[in-house]
């Protein structure tokens, strides 16, 4: 006879299900929200090891050039070329003598566009452009032989332009069309929008570039009306001539810094904000966390004798650029160490602003 043994499988009570989703869910709940921070901590640190690579790139370029800060460098009166950058390219395009440096360095900027990025569709964009404010980082990626768009260029919390490099990098055919057909950018569809997938996430301070104050009727670069313009000077103010020996306190002098706080709370904020917290790169190549709270609250440069700081107007551009911090369309703060006291002579941290 055959003999068959039944054994009976104990299954799960409704209530022990229950027990176990809920124990799953606030195990999800305690970790979602550490590994949110783990990768935030992680993209800051992709951020500071950006900064950390320009310190160096600018500490060789300045052993390299006889003490020369890296900026921008063709000049006013003569007609440069795409093979003043490289007299290795076939790209015979030539620019017209400029009467402003910031002219010509705005063709340096279109030049190292056609070289480096292959962007032989790119013309001339100059006059009306101040390139050293979101592309002063082009004459270091000639410099370091970079092909471009190159990531080290933006903070990896910058969402928006990382969207932008992936529009004409992944499309190297037609750059242009997936570019233009995104809807956070800058408006317009002219030659001059092309070069917005080659800024940067990172602001050279001005006095690397441009005299520290106004000298003998001669202005230097200042704010303009709203955040995103600059007074340039005139035919007579020289550009791109500092020297690393001119920055006199190079352990509290901001060199590089985010135009946007994009490591502290849930959204980014205008660098000037006080609740602002970001890494900075500063003269002497070290990155430096900081908060803007702590800042000197910086001069206007064409006004030296003045004791009051530079106000920017704030008025950002929603389709690309963060929202004020209190919604508002505009709102005014002080420029900090965007307009330090005394230009390269001066800091920003740990010291005050009387020299």
């Amino acid at each position: 006879m055959n003999v068959f043994s039944f054994h009976r499988r104990r299954a799960f009570t409704l209530i022990e299900l229950l027990v176990v989703i809920a124990i799953i869910a606030l195990l999800v709940g305690i970790l979602l929200p550490a590994l949110g921070e783990a990768r935030r901590a992680s993209r800051k640190g992709v951020c500071q090891a950006n900064l950390h690579e320009f310190g160096i790139a600018y500490a060789n370029y300045a052993a390299d050039f006889k003490d020369s800060l890296a900026a921008m460098t063709w000049y006013a009166g003569r007609a440069w070329s795409v093979r003043d950058i490289s007299v290795n390219s076939n790209d015979t395009y030539t620019f017209p003598a400029r009467t402003f440096d910031v002219d010509a360095a705005a063709d340096q900027a279109v030049a190292i566009l056609r070289f480096r990025a292959d962007r032989t569709d790119i013309a001339a964009i100059a006059p009306g452009w101040i390139p050293f404010v979101l592309y002063s980082h082009l004459t270091m990626n000639d410099y370091l032989q970079q092909r471009l768009p190159e990531k080290m260029v933006i903070c990896p919390e910058d969402r928006i332009r990382s969207a932008w490099q992936d529009a004409v990098s992944q499309n190297p055919t037609d750059p242009n069309g997936p570019f233009f057909a995104l809807s956070e950018r800058p408006p317009g569809n002219s030659n001059a929008e092309k070069r917005w997938p080659y800024s940067s996430s990172y602001q050279m301070q001005p006095s690397f570039y441009s005299p520290d104050k106004a000298s003998a009727g001669v202005p230097t670069v200042s704010q303009g009306p709203a955040h995103n313009t600059y007074n340039a000077g005139n035919g007579s103010t020289r550009l791109g001539k500092r020297r690393q020996s001119d920055v006199s306190f190079p352990s509290n002098k901001v060199h590089m810094y985010d135009a946007n706080g994009r490591h502290v709370g849930r959204r980014s904020l205008f660098y000037a904000y006080g609740e602002v917290t970001q890494p900075m790169l500063f003269g002497d190549s070290s990155v430096v966390e900081r908060s803007s709270r702590n800042v000197n609250n910086g001069w206007d440069p064409n006004t030296p004798n003045s004791r009051n700081p530079t106000r920017i107007a704030y008025t950002p551009n929603l389709n690309f650029e963060s929202p004020t911090r209190s919604g508002a369309a505009s709102e005014y703060v002080n420029g900090n160490q965007q307009w330090t006291q005394a230009g390269l002579r001066g800091a920003d941290w740990g010291m005050n602003e009387e020299f």
